[in-house]
């Protein structure tokens, strides 16, 4: 046998097709996620309350997911025990927490503001890394800091007086929860579809939704008088369908895009998330932010941006000092040597991206 391995590439056409595709998946995503919102405060004018939208959202997806994660756990169950630590956190912070703080949050504030401070996460976990792990992030991480921030005060308007505090409370706590998910999903490894760990964690966010309902700490309002969409009126089914479906269809096109794309590129195209808000917003229950958040919102979004720029070029340096060895005895060995940072920092440590995925300079 030869010992010329033979190349086999993937035609550019095959490449940009792709591409183009998984991009239009993560657009689709943003929209379907985006869209949410401004459906459940068209309901809170019916007497609905967030608690009860959010728990007929969690339980629908579980249902509509149920099939799917079912055929994807065919023989795979072993993992889901050994990882039914990482499926609960999902489904108490990632589904459960962000949902209901969110959804809480857009009762007393424009979908639009909700939804700004709740991006505010990427922002929070640079804050965290750099006390745990005393790295001192790249300049133009500093950079995207600085202008978040800005934007964050644009945004709160404090000249406006008509901010509420509970709303702001809620939507910051929202980001709390998202920035932990990434960081809990950057740190632990698990092999469970993800298909799969998004239905369970439906379906675990849909017990922890009902036990706060039924202990009274939220209110469970149901009603089943008409909805007003924009100028028409529906059925109440009418947008709860809408929005199970779109959150089910959020998951799916999104994890199918970011395979196609990887999260670096799908977290920059997520961002159409915040215009696809204001627009859906807009049409649906007439709301539009003030001229002065549309600015900070801005200043948000461009802040992620360049966050997630430093964090790709400090991903790329520290690949830059990676080492590939030979031994003959134990084969390819690759180390990751630590670098001196931007900031004097000698060791290396843990990076996150907008999709909770992560790692750490290791020897292997």
């Amino acid at each position: 046998m030869s010992d010329t391995a033979v190349r086999t590439d993937t035609p550019p056409a095959a490449t940009l097709n792709r591409t183009v595709l998984g991009i239009g998946l993560v657009l689709a995503s943003a929209f379907f996620f985006a869209a949410s919102g401004p459906f459940a405060k068209a309901m809170y004018a019916e007497d609905w309350s967030p608690g009860a939208v959010v728990l007929l959202r969690l339980s629908g997806c579980a249902v509509v997911l149920l099939v799917p994660t079912l055929v994807s756990l065919r023989g795979r169950w072993r993992e889901v025990l050994r990882g039914w630590r990482t499926v609960v956190s999902y489904g108490v912070v990632s589904m459960a927490g962000v949902q209901l703080l969110y959804f809480l949050a857009v009762e007393h504030l424009a979908v639009s503001v909700a939804l700004l401070l709740e991006m505010t996460a990427p922002l929070l976990i640079v804050f965290w890394l750099w006390a745990t792990t005393r790295i001192r992030p790249a300049t133009v991480t500093f950079i995207g800091m600085a202008v978040s921030l800005a934007g964050l005060l644009l945004v709160l308007d404090p000249g406006g007086g008509a901010l509420s505090l509970q709303g702001v409370v809620f939507a910051l706590g929202a980001a709390v929860c998202l920035a932990s998910y990434f960081l809990v999903s950057a740190k632990v490894e698990v092999d469970i579809p993800p298909v799969a760990l998004t239905g369970l964690g439906m379906i675990v966010g849909t017990v922890v939704v009902a036990v706060v309902l039924l202990t009274g700490v939220i209110p469970a309002d149901f009603a089943t008088s008409d909805v007003q969409l924009g100028t028409a009126h529906f059925h109440w089914s009418v947008p709860i369908a809408v929005i199970i479906l779109m959150t089910a269809g959020a998951y799916v096109t999104g994890i199918l895009g970011l395979r196609m794309v990887g999260a670096t590129v799908g977290s920059f195209v997520n961002l159409t998330e915040v215009p696809f808000s204001v627009i859906v917003a807009w049409l649906i229950v007439a709301e539009l932010p003030t001229t002065i958040q549309m600015y900070g919102g801005i200043g948000i979004v461009a802040g992620v941006v360049f966050i997630k720029w430093g964090e790709v070029r400090q991903e790329k340096r520290i690949q830059r000092r990676a080492v590939l060895l030979s031994d003959p005895a134990t084969g390819p060995l690759t180390i990751v040597e630590t670098e001196e940072l931007e900031g004097g920092a000698d060791e290396t440590g843990g990076s996150y991206d907008a999709h909770g995925i992560g790692g750490r300079a290791r020897v292997e």
